[in-house]
């Protein structure tokens, strides 16, 4: 099993705690706690714990073990991109993320531990971001919890980018739609454009007008849930097929959604990643 964290104390370090070595490797406080409590520690290949005293050139290696609930189910993935800490797979319509009761074993997170398993990585399902079940496109899944802190710890800010369809014909070429997004009284899934909500800013371009729809690229600046559903939904301009938010079904029965491209700086490497999914093929059948 390979450890989520290795690292070698300097020669000329003073002794110190495990607790000040990891946090000198920049591990977030709150992923500390986890690793006090559920981490495992080998010092020099032997055994060790949270409270052994480190010395000048220890070797430490630190373990995360969580055993998984969810069963691997071989699929094929679209993976664009990987590395030892990261996977980010363009995700299909209808797919969720993780199984529910009605849907144990073919979401994302059985197909990607199968994928794991197949090719012996020591490695588990930790998405920095999530798609509602009918939006396609780019995710980024961590391949382990520290990862996951590392984006947290970081502030590690991920430009999204969404193609989408609208019923009717937007009739400027930008918008910029600043409405605030609340939870829609006495439902647990909708949301709404309200005044007393959370701030939500989304940036409209029309790419290209049909004779009942629009094709639309969306640049969010924050993450609110349904934000592109709510707001163009707001405008009067819904996802075509996305009945939730008064989208009409007559051309497509999924709401058109399709999150196309992601920019951030990898929180382990500090690398710019640019990541880009190709459109759907209903993009190339707009009526």
């Amino acid at each position: 099993m390979q450890p989520i964290l290795q690292f070698t104390l300097s020669t000329t370090h003073s002794p110190c705690s495990m607790n000040q070595a990891i946090r000198e490797q920049k591990v977030s406080q709150a992923m500390r706690r986890r690793l006090r409590r559920e981490g495992s520690f080998l010092v020099n290949e032997s055994p060790a714990s949270w409270d052994t005293l480190l010395h000048p050139g220890d070797s430490v290696a630190v373990h995360l073990t969580k055993t998984s609930h969810i069963e691997p189910t071989p699929m094929d993935l679209d993976i664009v991109f990987a590395d030892d800490h990261l996977l980010v797979i363009n995700k299909p319509t209808g797919m969720l993320m993780h199984p529910t009761s009605s849907e144990r074993y073919h979401t994302l997170a059985n197909g990607v531990l199968a994928y794991f398993q197949q090719h012996a990585m020591n490695a588990s399902f930790h998405p920095i971001h999530r798609l509602d079940k009918d939006t396609s496109g780019l995710v980024i899944i961590a391949k382990n919890a520290l990862v996951q802190h590392a984006f947290t710890k970081q502030h590690t800010r991920i430009q999204k980018v969404y193609d989408a369809i609208t019923d009717g014909i937007i009739p400027v070429s930008h918008l910029s739609i600043h409405f605030p997004i609340a939870r829609l009284e006495g439902s647990i899934i909708e949301r709404c454009a309200h005044p007393l909500g959370q701030a939500a800013h989304t940036d409209i371009t029309v790419v290209q007008r049909y004779p009942h729809h629009t094709h639309v690229r969306c640049y969010l600046h924050t993450g609110r849930t349904h934000q592109i559903r709510v707001h163009l939904s707001a405008l009067g301009y819904p996802l075509a097929g996305d009945d939730l938010y008064g989208g009409s079904l007559t051309w497509q029965t999924k709401q058109c959604l399709h999150a196309s491209e992601l920019y951030f700086i990898h929180p382990m490497t500090q690398k710019w990643i640019t990541l880009q999914a190709p459109l759907p093929d209903y993009f190339r059948q707009i009526p």
